[in-house]
């Protein structure tokens, strides 16, 4: 499996996304054609990476999603649903998960990592399940999340030529 690869892929096309930010003091810019300018207490739409830059320079303030409460929602729901049952989350959750645990200190971390370990275990144990019986079709695609496409397709695709192994057919 290339999920690192596929992450890559789709972070940067996260990161190109439009987010809100506010602007904390006048600036403008002109980078390589790139022309950018606001006013302090405007919010303005514009790329996250911009957006991120400004933040970290004290420009703006970011508008980024609250990861650690869709974390907590998300696996509340996942055990609510019940172990035949999936339940939705957004293609790029683990990717914009990841990202906002960049800026958390490590205790934090730690029992956020933990939380995402076990939605990502409960989802996996799920995933195996359906993925031995059913091929992914498109209600099913639109609950998961872009590396849990990736490890629904390997693990369908595995067991569907370990049962032609074990029938003795050939891989066609």
């Amino acid at each position: 499996m290339e999920i690192d690869k596929i992450e890559k892929v789709h972070s940067i096309g996260y990161r190109l996304k439009d987010a809100k930010v506010t602007i904390n003091q006048d600036y403008k810019f002109n980078v390589a054609g790139l022309k950018t300018e606001g006013k302090q207490g405007e919010v303005n739409n514009m790329p996250q990476w911009v957006g991120k830059i400004l933040a970290d320079n004290n420009l703006g303030i970011l508008d980024s999603p609250d990861m650690i409460t869709e974390l907590k929602q998300a696996l509340s729901k996942e055990k609510m649903v019940g172990e035949y049952q999936i339940s939705t989350l957004d293609p790029h959750f683990y990717i914009k998960l990841k990202q906002s645990m960049k800026e958390l200190n490590r205790d934090d971390f730690d029992k956020v990592e933990s939380m995402m370990l076990e939605l990502f275990r409960m989802r996996r144990g799920k995933l195996v399940k359906l993925a031995d019986s059913i091929k992914l079709n498109s209600d099913l695609y639109n609950k998961l999340t872009v590396e849990e496409v990736i490890f629904y397709k390997t693990i369908y695709e595995n067991s569907v030529e370990f049962e032609n192994q074990i029938k003795g057919e050939k891989d066609e």
